[in-house]
């Protein structure tokens, strides 16, 4: 009985000790196949915080970014990714004041482990959470145009809700909507974003307004004895014969008049002209600076001088013209038959270079070099004057017979 304890103990024994390399050789292997790799993780971290006491708030970690290095199996890191990760900031039991707060990395996946972390702790401030209500303030920035007042804004909702850290929430002196009525000529009505400022005019960072932008509307009317009037430019002439007018472009389009007499200003007609643009045979654009014509007592408000640009572009037509075909680099001893031996040639451009066209200005020809004795269909090139654009050429191609040239017998 005792031989065959001591048998069955040594079995034992050999068992595990076989089960132990297997599993260090399987241990091994895998290693082998998945080997751990120490890595960055790609994307930093926003900092996340558990366990603050109902009506506390904390503040100096939002714009924190954590950077951790991770060692884990190389097949566990394609989903080591920022929604799989956490830093977080734990304050249960945490009070007002001001603390250091380690960072604690937990992972939704496995295994991992947490080699270093960036920063390892943070400073915040933990503080009672308050918010109060505050008026709305316009704010209006930039200048109307000339001859033009603002009125009393009026803004929807007038008061808002503030809340915050009371650290943070008491430093705020006022909410204000700036409107920007840069060169305004009418009332505005937008929705504009709210912005915390405290005594000094310095934007307060880390509250919120609720709600965040707000509804203003800014009334605008024109002062007395001014008028905004459009700009019109009376043309002379005419182009150029194959010219067009493309374009007329006035800057300003508006202007602002004044007279101390409000009745000259009111007897305008609705548009105030510049001198005469004389454009008597332009053929290229034109770009000039003309004054305006005013009665006695009235001025422009600003720059007197108005840009005006004309464009101005040749007028398009086409012609055809039937044309022989020339050839070049025939081989010696060679002749060549062509069919047809005229094409026509169908033309597009500026009406000026068209009509002026003659046919020995269009050159057809066939480059024949390296080409032997037989029969091709081939695409004639053409020459033509520069701005001109081949529109149709008929046939596209021509029958092309080459031949060994016939040698007279001498007697």
């Amino acid at each position: 009985m005792k031989q065959k304890l001591k048998t069955l103990g040594g079995n034992i024994f050999s068992l595990l000790l076989a089960g132990i390399l297997a599993v260090a050789v399987w241990m091994n292997a895998v290693a082998t196949a998945d080997p751990d790799e120490t890595r960055i993780l790609s994307v930093p971290l926003s900092i996340e915080v558990v366990g603050l006491k109902e009506g506390l708030v904390a503040q100096g970690y939002e714009s924190v970014a954590v950077q951790v290095t991770f060692r884990a199996p190389r097949s566990v890191w394609d989903r080591l990714v920022p929604g799989n990760v956490h830093a977080r900031l734990d304050l249960t039991g945490k009070a007002e004041g001001e603390y250091s707060v380690p960072v604690r990395i937990q992972t939704d996946i496995s295994p991992v482990l947490v080699e270093t972390v960036e920063p390892a702790a943070v400073d915040i401030l933990v503080d009672r959470l308050a918010s109060r209500s505050m008026a709305v303030r316009v704010q209006l920035a930039g200048n109307l145009a000339p001859g033009f007042q603002a009125g009393t804004p009026t803004v929807s909702p007038n008061n808002v809700v503030i809340s915050g850290p009371e650290s943070v929430v008491d430093r705020i002196a006022q909410i204000v909507a700036t409107v920007d009525v840069e060169g305004l000529r009418s009332a505005m009505d937008q929705s504009i974003e709210l912005i915390p400022l405290d005594t000094e005019g310095t934007v307060v960072t880390g509250v919120a307004i609720d709600p965040a932008s707000v509804s203003v509307s800014v009334p605008i009317q024109q002062l007395g004895g001014y008028r905004d009037l459009v700009v019109k430019v009376p043309l002379l002439g005419a182009v150029k014969s194959g010219y067009r007018l493309t374009g007329l472009t006035i800057n300003p389009q508006v202007v602002t008049l004044y007279s101390d007499d409000p009745d000259a200003i009111r007897a305008l007609p609705g548009y105030v002209e510049t001198q005469p643009l004389d454009i008597s045979g332009a053929s290229a654009d034109i770009t000039k600076s003309l004054s305006l014509v005013l009665p006695g007592g009235v001025q422009v408000v600003g720059d007197p001088l108005i840009v005006v640009q004309v464009s101005i572009s040749a007028i398009e037509d086409s012609i055809t013209i039937s044309r022989p075909i020339r050839f070049q680099g025939l081989e010696p001893g060679l002749s060549v038959k062509l069919s047809p031996a005229f094409v026509d040639v169908i033309l597009s451009g500026p009406a000026p270079v068209i009509w002026s066209l003659k046919p020995a200005d269009i050159d057809v020809y066939l480059d024949l070099t390296g080409k032997g004795a037989g029969t091709y269909k081939l695409t004639p090139e053409v020459n033509m004057p520069a701005g001109l654009k081949l529109v149709i050429l008929s046939p596209e191609q021509v029958e092309v017979a080459i031949e060994e040239a016939s040698v007279t017998p001498a007697f």
